[in-house]
């Protein structure tokens, strides 16, 4: 994960690299730390937490910077302590790195040093760059910085300073994004791990390759390739989007996210589609109708939250568009060699783009001839950039780590990605239009279990006792009790798991007794009466169960100890619907355990290493 962030020209660099620390804390909040250069001399604040402990840090001993280099941490190698929270520096004190990525062979490499009589005050993998520029310093900075790289093997966003050179920051990638923003007029330059992170409108930017170096003075960059020989590199201005961070009177920004979901399906829909054809139409999408009737397999790639939601696409896609499509863990898809063609269609989904699972799969797939279409809800970032196309969610920043509005954002999107290849191909007209009405009722369904909070924070708080939980679902509410299961487990720090219904009898009902809560997800009209019959073996084991089940669902009571009424949906949408419920419960069951909520402990938001 980790965000990097550097400054080079007149302002104070200091101040300018902790607001963009401010914008990559989604990307790891472990620890934080700054470097630069004065009067000859490295000098480094670094604090254990999240970034306001570093600001405070700075502002009862400020650091008057020109030059700087920042980072904020989510630890890999070594616990988040002071020694360990980048800038990392050479035994000597000279050279100062920032890291993102991880250096595969690092216990190789510091048991060399180490021979040598090197030093290591750290438990990094970062310390070893730092110490090898050193090793190979003879007056060059730029031909130590080379030299030392090619004895890494692994995958890094760099950005580099050396006491002796205060005026020159070196930024390297491999696999790890860096993007390099400066204003010529007002000599200054910027560097990121996330063209987003970037405060300023008027600057050019550039985006380092992989395998790419640059050079980087005040408003002046230079960029070599592998071979050590200079590039050109193409620069742009990149559109901002205005961001609210406001929580708007809310406890939680992921409770104000949830209540949001209602106006950010709305703009996932907007203008998308044509009702008197019954089909969806994507703004500016560079695939003709002859691109995507050629396509015979559809693969979707994602992890985590994004993968749930490639899931359930998989299935609608299946059943409405009639094309064979399978969800895929990218980071295990990255490890496989997959039957891939010209006719294959790849799905990449990701909220921030920068998932580098995700990122490396798709340079696998696009070297074997597939097409690519992101699914992303910021602009600007990787996937933007490598994929074909890409559709965005529209969903405005979230700032929550645990995914919420992104999600159903997500599905809302696949939806009508679904609808658009399903009237190319055997819907008709009547069936397309009868889709929109359920696809544009969605909101309107969401708002009404919003209104039911104080019921589902009541049933939270009986529920809240609990450490071990299954939800459990069938066809579309399988994936929808996976993502409901990662909610609970990501702020609540509790045992949950999802679960096919029909499969809990084939082992894991062996765990159910009077300690297990069950979760039963009923709203896929074709598997009721099936998942019903489910819910009853658990509970013949003396489990708990609470059930999410349609309004005027039959026989529900007597199988459920307490139940939570949900609009009807069709079967195709009713994951959405179901997850508003679900992320409600999560949210208040964290609450009333007083957990942390939209940081909780181990996560970032964005996952940027393997």
């Amino acid at each position: 994960m980790c965000g990097i962030f550097g400054y080079i020209g007149s302002e104070d660099g200091a101040q300018i690299c902790l607001d963009g620390l401010k914008n990559l804390e989604y990307r790891g909040y472990d620890s934080a730390g700054i470097a630069g250069v004065m009067d000859g001399e490295l000098f480094s604040r670094k604090e254990v937490g999240k970034i306001s402990s570093l600001k405070e840090s700075l502002d009862n001993a400020p650091l008057k910077l020109g030059l700087a280099i920042a980072h904020t941490r989510w630890a890999t190698h070594g616990k988040p302590t002071i020694e360990n929270a980048h800038p990392h520096f050479d035994q000597h004190n000279t050279v100062a790195v920032v890291h993102n990525g991880i250096i595969e062979n690092h216990n190789a490499l510091k048991t060399m040093l180490l021979a040598k009589g090197v030093i290591f005050t750290s438990d990094t993998d970062t310390e070893i760059i730092a110490q090898l520029i050193a090793m190979c310093y003879e007056g060059d900075f730029l031909e130590a910085v080379k030299k030392a790289l090619t004895y890494l093997e692994g995958l890094w966003g760099l950005a580099i300073i050396h006491k002796n050179h205060p005026d020159q920051i070196i930024a390297a990638s491999r696999e790890s994004p860096i993007s390099i923003a400066f204003c010529p007029k007002r000599k200054e330059t910027h560097i990121s791990s996330d063209a987003n992170a970037f405060n300023t409108k008027d600057l050019d930017i550039m985006f380092l390759h992989n395998n790419e170096i640059a050079l980087i003075k005040a408003g002046v960059v230079e960029v070599f390739d592998s071979s050590f020989a200079k590039v050109e590199k193409k620069k742009e201005r990149i559109e901002k989007e205005a961001q609210n961070i406001s929580k708007n009177g809310f406890e939680h920004f992921m409770l104000k996210e949830i209540f949001e979901q209602p106006q950010t399906i709305q703009q996932a829909l907007y203008n998308r589609f044509i009702p008197d054809f019954g089909t969806a139409d994507f703004e500016n999408l560079k695939f003709t109708s002859k691109d995507l009737l050629s396509i015979k397999r559809i693969i979707i790639i994602a992890c985590g939250t994004s993968w749930h939601a490639g899931c359930i696409a998989a299935s609608m896609l299946e059943d409405k568009a009639r094309i064979p499509t399978t969800a895929e863990i990218a980071s295990e898809f990255r490890y496989r060699n997959p039957i891939i063609d010209e006719s294959t269609l790849v799905i990449a989904i990701s909220q921030s783009g920068e998932t580098l699972d995700t990122l490396a799969a798709v340079r696998e797939v696009k070297a074997k001839g597939a097409k690519v279409l992101g699914i992303c809800n910021v602009r600007n970032s990787s996937l933007t950039r490598a994929a074909d196309d890409c559709l965005f969610l529209r969903a405005g920043p979230e700032i929550s780590v645990c995914s919420t509005k992104a999600f159903t954002s997500q599905l809302t999107v696949l939806a009508l990605f679904t609808l658009l290849m399903a009237r190319l191909h055997h819907m008709s007209k009547e069936e397309g239009q009868l889709f929109l009405k359920e696809l544009q009722e969605i909101p309107a369904k969401i708002e009404k279990i919003l209104s039911e909070k104080e019921n589902i924070q009541k049933i939270a708080k009986t529920y809240s006792s609990f450490e071990n939980f299954f939800f459990l679902g069938r066809h579309y509410m399988f994936a929808t009790s996976l993502e409901a299961a990662l909610k609970l487990k990501e702020i609540s720090y509790l045992n949950a798991n999802g679960y096919p219904a029909g499969e809990m009898k084939h082992g894991p009902i062996a765990l159910a007794n009077e300690h297990l809560a069950i979760i039963g997800m009923c709203g896929s009209k074709k598997t009721y009466e099936k998942t019903l019959s489910n819910l009853m073996e658990v509970k013949s084991r003396g489990a708990r169960i609470l059930v999410f089940a349609p309004e005027n669902a039959p026989d529900i009571e007597k199988v459920a100890d307490d139940v939570i009424y949900l609009p009807e949906v069709i079967d195709e949408l009713s994951s959405i619907p179901y997850a508003v419920a679900t992320q409600l419960l999560a949210y208040y069951i964290a609450k009333e355990r007083g957990c942390e909520i939209d940081q909780p402990k181990n996560l970032a938001k964005s996952v940027t290493v393997e």
